[in-house]
């Protein structure tokens, strides 16, 4: 009777302490994450609330956010989530800058009242062009029909947007039903490749020290002897700055996950973080290194005003990205980790400046040398995955001694990659004059395979000996792959 008493008891206690860990740990996230989520896909994105809870908050995701109660504000343009009428979080649009995390309606109300004026950037439509002769047109279609399928009887590719830029032109894009070539869509981490870009624009510009430089963060410079203080631009483009940092989106705990939808400010939040290694010895891929640079485009740009327009008027003006926009946290400060939307076009904008090597239209907007060393490893890493905030190889395919594993799909040697939570990838093929991107709402990796899908479509393409100068702009004509999605 005891035992039985024991077990009673004990089961009482156990179940106590999984609805207290629910509403002090997992309701603040999952209330803030499908608050986040849900008014992206609706305002920024353009989906329907119902499609935005289904597909961008629930399909294969943690049950227990079916827990969080969500209420859509259409007139207002905020969503609200709850648990059981518990830890409320908001998340409000505002025009240039997508959705916001907020904590109530005064939050709200302060948030609207610090949006910048921006001026609307007049769009510069990619050329579109019909496939070159010596590629297999039948092959093509049949990779792009693969990649919109859905292999098995529960969707779970979720492709939304296909698009091949070959020479700077159109040559084949692919929309999923609801989606068009107007649509903008989250990047996710291939934020960090962008963010990456307005760098090298601000290089470009005089507008920032030397990559090697110290970063530019008061609360460490202000600090005596604080170590962190050594921690150089490169580093952190570089993941190599030595930050401790967990990055699991499955954690509720991690910081990644606090750092984006807890903490009042991500850049804050990143910067307040010690060292867990001396700056340049360890690789370690994280989220927190990218918002740090966030802080320091902040501490470069004097005014606020100056900051927040910093996107705009140093990269999406001059590419004609249209569509595109940078979430901030609730302190105002991009989230230069996660938050980018953007057309399927405007993304391919960004590889194509690279493959162009930062040449746009005959003006250069990076540095000589940027792209190169974008996209090569670091020094003491010569075999290595990563380069400046972009990868240069797909993570996962190679073997502890660095070598790729047996079976892969070849890829060219020169390619390199924006990628991105849920399968987003910008993928770029000098050695091909390819541009290919792929957006979705992926999240088991068995359901779609990157690496196969850029490998099959590079193999039909001939290898060139220069890259493409070529600058994409102009007036639309007939794909011959078949009809865009507009």
């Amino acid at each position: 009777m005891q035992l039985i008493k024991a077990i009673f008891i004990g089961t009482i206690l156990i179940g106590l302490s999984v609805v207290a860990a629910f509403f002090i740990w997992l309701a603040p996230v999952g209330a803030a994450y499908s608050a986040k989520i849900m008014c992206s896909a609706i305002f920024v994105n353009g989906l329907p609330s119902s499609r935005a809870r289904d597909e961008d908050v629930l399909a294969d995701n943690n049950a227990l956010l079916s827990l969080i109660t969500t209420n859509v504000d259409l007139r207002n343009q905020t969503v609200s989530a709850h648990a059981f009428g518990f830890r409320k979080r908001f998340a409000v649009y505002r025009p240039n800058l997508g959705c916001t995390l907020a904590d109530d309606q005064a939050h709200i109300a302060r948030l609207r009242n610090s949006t910048p004026v921006i001026k609307p950037i007049a769009a510069k439509p990619l050329l579109t062009t019909s496939l070159p002769a010596e590629v297999d047109r039948r092959a093509l279609n049949n990779i792009l029909f693969d990649v919109m399928d859905e292999p098995g009887v529960r969707p779970e590719r979720r492709t939304r947007a296909v698009l091949i830029l070959y020479r700077g032109k159109v040559i084949a894009e692919r929309y999923a039903d609801g989606i068009t070539a107007q649509t903008p869509l989250p990047g996710w981490s291939m934020t960090k490749s962008v963010w990456n870009t307005v760098l090298g624009r601000m290089q470009n510009e005089g507008m920032m020290p030397d990559i090697h430089d110290p970063v530019l963060i008061n609360e460490w410079q202000a600090q005596t002897n604080d170590p962190r203080a050594s921690i150089t631009y490169d580093q952190l483009l570089r993941m190599r700055s030595g930050i401790e940092f967990s990055e699991s989106y499955w954690n509720p705990l991690s910081d990644v996950v606090q750092m984006l939808f807890v903490q009042p400010a991500a850049a804050g939040y990143a910067v307040s973080k010690q060292l867990e290694h001396s700056p340049g010895e360890v690789f370690a891929y994280n989220s927190g290194a990218s918002n740090i640079l966030s802080a320091a485009v902040r501490n470069l740009s004097g005014s606020r005003s100056t900051y927040l327009a910093r996107p705009t008027e140093l990269l999406f003006r001059p590419l004609g990205m249209k569509s595109a926009v940078i979430e901030t946290d609730p302190e105002g400060y991009f989230i230069a980790s996660s938050f980018m939307h953007a057309t399927a076009r405007d993304w391919a904008k960004i590889g194509q400046l690279y493959l162009q090597d930062g040449v746009w239209e005959g003006q250069r907007l990076l540095p000589e040398g940027w792209v190169d060393y974008t996209s090569s490893p670091d020094e003491s890493d010569p075999d290595g995955i990563y380069g400046a905030h972009w990868w240069l190889d797909l993570p996962g395919d190679r073997d502890d001694e660095g070598n790729p594993r047996n079976g892969i799909a070849e890829l060219p040697d020169d390619a390199f990659f924006a990628l991105g939570h849920d399968g987003q990838s910008l993928s770029v093929i000098p050695s091909k004059e390819l541009v290919i991107v792929r957006l979705g709402v992926t999240r088991k990796s068995e359901a779609f395979s990157l690496r196969n899908f850029v490998s099959d479509i590079s193999n039909l393409f001939p290898d060139t000996p220069t890259a493409s100068q070529n600058s994409p702009d102009g007036e639309d004509i007939q794909d011959a792959t078949g009809p865009s999605t507009d």
